[in-house]
């Protein structure tokens, strides 16, 4: 069987979601072409229009996440709680918005054999991504979590989406350290350590975690970010969102084909594109 897929970004030129989704396809026996689509927003109508017919699934890279949600027929509960779709069913021409953002950390995690179940975390972050890893860590029985942010509509918006399992804290050394105590995971999820952004200068507050804790930061474009460094340097297990993109695939590919690639295949993939291979 032959799919076809894509991925709609305005100025997208090197993606690890081609190689993902022929990896996975072959796993599955299944022949995938898979494009990257770049448009600008005046043509953006158009360009989906012809997606309808032509496609039977896309991927949504910013900064289309939200705009998308206009095109869509329908909504998962996933798009609708995170506010934004990255993942796009075709079906009988219409389309079906997902959000499978924080579903690829969480997966990519559980792969590595680490539950969310029962445990306090704390989320730096209240935009598009941090929402859905919220709202992942809502469906995957979080304990607790803290978010810490510098824009409280942000923070706002994404408490009003979760339940009184959430906090907001205004992102202030003093908070990290409060909220850090005892803490069994710290998130990244802003754009502190990303390239072209202002990096951490201070991560003290890493002190305060349980001993076990893990250590997670969605960046990774920026080789030797302080947050990741810092957390090998105290002893913390740490990983970066390097493979969060390809585990998303697993529940794209379970939405768009019904048939979902097996944890062997997908931490084969993970392992070849944390190892660069």
């Amino acid at each position: 069987m032959k799919y076809k897929f894509a991925l709609l970004a305005k100025d997208m030129h090197n993606s690890v979601l081609p190689r993902t989704y022929d990896f996975y396809g072959k796993s599955l026996g299944y022949e995938v072409d898979f494009n990257i689509i770049n448009v600008n927003e005046n043509e953006l109508a158009e360009t989906l229009e012809k997606m309808r017919s032509e496609l039977d699934g896309f991927t949504v890279t910013m900064p289309y996440k939200v705009k998308i949600m206009e095109f869509c027929d329908e909504l998962d509960v996933s798009a609708e709680k995170c506010g934004s779709s990255n993942t796009v069913l075709v079906k009988d021409g219409k389309f079906i918005g997902y959000n499978t953002d924080g579903w690829g950390m969480v997966k990519c995690l559980a792969l590595k054999g680490y539950s969310f179940e029962g445990k306090n975390v704390v989320l730096v972050g209240a935009g598009g991504v941090a929402l859905s890893i919220a709202y992942n860590l809502s469906i995957n029985k979080v304990k607790h979590v803290d978010v810490l942010n510098k824009f409280p509509n942000e923070t706002e918006r994404l408490l009003a989406r979760m339940d009184d399992r959430f906090t907001g804290y205004d992102l202030t050394d003093e908070n990290l350290n409060k909220c850090c105590k005892g803490a069994d995971c710290f998130i990244n999820a802003s754009i502190l350590g990303q390239v072209g952004f202002d990096d951490w200068t201070n991560l003290d507050f890493l002190k305060a975690l349980n001993a076990d804790a893990l250590v997670y930061d969605v960046n990774y474009s920026k080789p030797g970010a302080n947050l990741p460094r810092a957390a090998e340097e105290l002893g913390f297990r740490h990983y970066v969102g390097k493979a969060m993109s390809a585990c998303q695939g697993i529940r794209a590919m379970e939405i768009w084909t019904g048939t979902a690639p097996s944890d062997e295949t997908a931490r084969e993939l993970v392992e070849l594109i944390e190892n660069n291979r």
